[in-house]
């Protein structure tokens, strides 16, 4: 349906929001060149593609590219590299929901931060007990404590 709907628009088509995977994300920055907002609402890994095959098939396809919400899956230093090299135009990155196994390094997350006005980065995912966790800041049961729960981040249940 979203296939129909992207070859109905013939390459007019400004926003998509919805479920994507590796094919279908191929056909939507192929047949829609002025797509300005990107909202994935489904989990996809954007480090699962060859590095050199996504920044060619798709991140320089998006030079018009304004807003990038992706509601969760992997998401690699390299990829975010690739958003802010060929993606000027980007004011909202929305990767929030998103995880990544290596810390965002400084320079980059200075740089995501210099160049777009709105930036949620991906958090850190890491193993404990062999079950899949993502670091997430600690919010619950902090109302009317008098002292500071020791540690800022908790373990919450992955995907």
């Amino acid at each position: 349906m979203a296939c129909t709907a992207v070859r109905r628009s013939a390459g007019h088509c400004e926003s998509f929001r919805g479920r994507v995977d590796d094919i279908f994300l191929l056909y939507l920055v192929d047949r829609a060149p002025l797509l300005r907002s990107l909202h994935v609402t489904c989990r996809y890994n954007m480090g699962r593609m060859e590095r050199e095959i996504f920044m060619a098939m798709v991140v320089k396809k998006l030079p018009l590219l304004e807003q990038l919400v992706l509601s969760g899956g992997l998401i690699e230093q390299a990829t975010l590299t690739a958003f802010a090299d060929h993606c000027p135009r980007l004011q909202l990155l929305d990767a929030g929901g998103c995880y990544t196994w290596n810390p965002i390094n400084t320079t980059l997350r200075a740089r995501l931060k210099r160049m777009i006005k709105d930036v949620r980065l991906p958090g850190l995912a890491g193993r404990c007990g062999g079950s899949f966790r993502m670091w997430r800041p600690r919010t619950r049961g902090l109302r009317g404590r008098k002292y500071p729960l020791v540690g800022d981040w908790a373990f919450s249940p992955g995907p």
